[in-house]
């Protein structure tokens, strides 16, 4: 993969993880888990159809989780209080 591949890869997965997030924090406290485990299976079925370094799917799950800690700690997805 050519370094402007991988740079676009990258865009890629970073729209996907804000996404991803903005619909987990749309989504009620008490239902999330059940959302997380929706959005693992899909990219599973994602991962599973093109080539993608095993680990990929467990990783993007931390990211997702943290990213939804970040923007929660920052004020949710309705914006900060700055």
């Amino acid at each position: 993969m050519t370094d402007p591949e991988k740079a676009r890869a990258l865009q890629v997965i970073e729209g996907s993880l804000h996404r991803m997030a903005m619909k987990i924090l749309d989504t009620p406290v008490s239902e999330r888990e059940a959302a997380y485990e929706i959005m693992r299976q899909s990219l599973k079925e994602a991962t599973d159809a093109v080539p993608i370094d095993e680990g990929f799917e467990d990783q993007y799950m931390k990211w997702l989780r943290a990213l939804v800690s970040i923007i929660e700690s920052g004020g949710g997805g309705k914006g900060g209080t700055a």
